[in-house]
């Protein structure tokens, strides 16, 4: 009687899923839009290799010696191809400070809404200083415009990444040399309380602030990228005199454009931290935490139709996936959503399908929805062909 009763169950639900159109096997991430990209700068096309002769079409030249910026073909984020930057306290000036650096053109529109991603190498040689050093800015317009330093910069700083937003400095922690470290920048360019600042690191979001991004003119800021070491001009103190670091992976994008089409590729394979899981419901012996101690014999169960397991990764942060162990998931399959929240009570789905069947190790997934931000991600039972028992014994986010 109990199991006519269960398969019952299992049949409306089934039927139910299906008529939601739910689709019952994983398929891959959505292709980001490029509508937005204006300029791609990865050093993959051969017209864009015109260093250290020139700037690539469209940049402006600001380095004097032959090896002040140069094409190179290794370490690269992705592709064959990057830029390397170096500055030696010995060079002589260009446009008024030491500098080695590649620059946009003065020409961006008023109230302009932007996309930058790049990534940066610290060569092994980058060691502590105590002078800092600009490795991104954004630099007001150069006629009818506020002096003074620019309104935006990503530097280096005593042994830490900081940004310089308008004069306050952000702390976004110690580097690490000889690695890859991706960013985007999404800036809104006002003067007023509209202005937005955003800036994710390795795919994290680090900082957001809204008022205003700039001093005014009548243009927006524009891009400058490489090595600015203004105390080197100025003679205050600083122990190094030599500066060399990698970039690559630049996109820059318009008001079109979203984190996924400027951010640099990454593959989705990433673990994301845990930081705790929680449930809907759950059995006293089979508890959520059950379900990320990184024991595929422990699980957490919960019994019903929507019965959800929600991990917080303990930050908003950019997701792409999720793997997911299913308890007999060699003997069974499982239906499933995936949805993803910034805040824990305002929810989006991500993914929905079901598992293999086939495997009791953790199965990847990656959302159908993009890389969203997010720092809670919710899985929530459907069906099964036995019971009406969710049973996950490990679940992690992937993050890009």
């Amino acid at each position: 009687m109990q199991r006519s009763r269960i398969r019952t169950w299992l049949m409306a639900v089934t039927s139910t899923v299906l008529a939601a159109g739910v689709a019952l096997t994983p398929v891959g991430p959505a292709a980001a839009d490029p509508t937005g990209v204006q300029r791609t700068l990865d050093w993959e096309q051969s017209s864009d290799r015109t260093l250290p002769t020139a700037a690539p079409p469209q940049f402006i030249k600001q380095w004097a010696t032959p090896y002040g910026a140069t094409n190179i073909t290794g370490p690269t984020r992705d592709g064959a191809h990057a830029a390397r930057f170096e500055l030696r306290k010995s060079d002589p000036v260009v446009s008024s400070s030491k500098r080695a650096e590649i620059s946009q053109r003065d020409e961006q529109p008023v109230g302009a809404d932007r996309w930058y991603g790049f990534s940066i190498n610290l060569d092994s040689t980058w060691s502590y200083d105590t002078s800092a050093e600009i490795v991104s800015q954004w630099h007001q317009c150069d006629t009818d415009c506020p002096g003074g330093s620019p309104p935006l910069a990503l530097l280096t700083d005593e042994g830490r990444w900081k940004i310089d937003f308008r004069g306050q400095f952000i702390d976004l922690g110690p580097y690490t040399t000889g690695v890859w470290v991706d960013w985007v920048f999404h800036v809104t360019w006002r003067t007023d309380s509209t202005g937005v600042l955003q800036v994710w690191k390795n795919g994290e979001r680090v900082v957001h602030r809204t008022g205003a991004t700039h001093g005014g003119g009548p243009r927006s800021p524009y891009f400058k990228f490489g090595i600015y070491k203004w105390d080197w001009n100025t003679g205050a103190p600083s122990s190094v005199t030599q500066r060399v670091l990698r970039y690559d992976a630049l996109r820059l994008g318009d008001e079109r454009a979203t984190h996924a089409d400027v951010a640099p590729q990454r593959t989705c394979s990433r673990g994301a931290p845990v930081a705790s899981a929680s449930a809907t419901t759950y059995e006293a012996a089979n508890p959520p935490a059950n379900a990320v101690d990184g024991d595929l014999t422990t699980r957490w169960s919960g019994q019903g139709f929507g019965a959800a397991l929600i991990l917080d990764t303990g930050a908003v942060r950019r997701l792409c996936g999720a793997k997911v162990a299913w308890h007999r998931g060699d003997l069974r399959w499982n239906d499933y959503t995936i949805h993803v929240s910034q805040d824990g009570v305002s929810y989006t789905k991500a993914w929905e399908g079901r598992s293999s069947g086939t495997t009791t190790a953790p199965e990847t997934v990656l959302f159908t929805s993009g890389s969203p931000d997010a720092r809670y991600l919710k899985i929530s039972f459907w069906a099964n062909p036995e019971n009406d028992w969710a049973s996950i014994t490990e679940a992690g986010a992937l993050g890009l």
